[in-house]
């Protein structure tokens, strides 16, 4: 059945198996606790000049910015949203990919929302800095859509208007509205209001979008073994004969038990995310016929 399989049971949101997720969001509020108590006690900004993200910080050898930045945020409104969403996505993607390769993907979100961020303004000379988990917080959501792009999921439009979005919608929107506000406050700032560092933003999807496509599913390797030919060089004929032209009839079960325990073996080895539409459907048709 297709819950025999770890990988296709519901999540497990018991306290112990989600207990990297609180050590990060703890890691997280320890620091905003710290890095306000000493501006509150000693009015000095050296707490956030060695661990926020800048021009300066980087050029004196400050590497550990990259990730540091992470851990600072510009006031609690800031911190409650991205505290939230990492645990929502978090506690969803920790059972689905595993501790180590959450880490990864949030880490790598991270990195490259940092490098996004410093490669744009570094020619500019700003004197900005940048604080905030936002880019890892983008680069899960994107690994969540590339997983589940069709999902109902409901959120609160200005934190009141409760909408249903899928979140492949959600991705495009956000990458729309980061994409004016990097041309508006960061390429030609004509724009007043409060600073939001969008490039970083977009290099924290881009994180997510690498960590799916070149680490989970390894869809790159040097190996030139797996290199294969490109549709237009092959034949008609022989495209037809690796496809078949096969449907799977779901009235036979055997049939159907086949081809369900394919896929999962599938995602055992490759990962959820190297399902195609078709197998996706299929998981979900199989479910309800074979569970009768």
């Amino acid at each position: 059945m297709l819950y025999d399989r770890p990988y296709m049971r519901e999540p497990d949101y018991r306290p112990s198996k989600l207990k990297p997720l609180y050590w990060l969001l703890g890691s997280i509020v320890g620091v905003f606790i710290i890095q306000n108590l000493i501006w509150n006690w000693f009015q000095s900004p050296s707490f956030q000049l060695y661990f926020s993200l800048t021009i300066f910080g980087v050029q004196k050898g400050f590497i550990w910015n990259f990730l540091t930045y992470s851990f600072l945020h510009g006031g609690i409104i800031h911190l409650l949203i991205n505290g939230l969403m990492i645990f929502w996505l978090g506690r969803i993607l920790i059972n689905l990919l595993g501790v180590q390769r959450f880490f990864t993907l949030y880490g790598i979100s991270i990195f490259l929302g940092a490098v996004a961020w410093f490669i744009l303004n570094y020619w500019k000379g700003s004197n900005a800095s940048v604080v905030g988990a936002s880019a890892g917080v983008m680069g899960l959501l994107v690994a969540f859509a590339m997983h589940f792009p069709n999902q109902p999921i409901q959120i609160l439009l200005f934190f009141v208007i409760p909408v249903k979005v899928t979140p492949k919608a959600l991705v495009v929107v956000l990458v729309i509205i980061d994409g004016v506000g990097l041309f508006l406050n960061e390429l030609a700032p004509i724009a007043s209001g409060i600073p939001i560092a969008h490039s970083a933003h977009l290099g924290g999807m881009l994180g997510g979008w690498v960590f799916v496509k070149f680490i989970l599913n390894k869809e790159f390797s040097l190996n030139t073994g797996n290199i294969k030919p490109p549709k237009w060089f092959t034949s008609k004929k022989t495209s037809n004969a690796s496809t078949g032209g096969f449907r799977i009839n779901f009235t036979n079960r055997s049939q159907l038990q086949q081809e369900v325990n394919r896929i999962l073996d599938k995602i055992n080895t490759q990962g959820f995310g190297s399902l195609t539409e078709e197998e996706r459907n299929t998981l979900d048709k199989a479910k309800e016929i074979l569970n009768r």
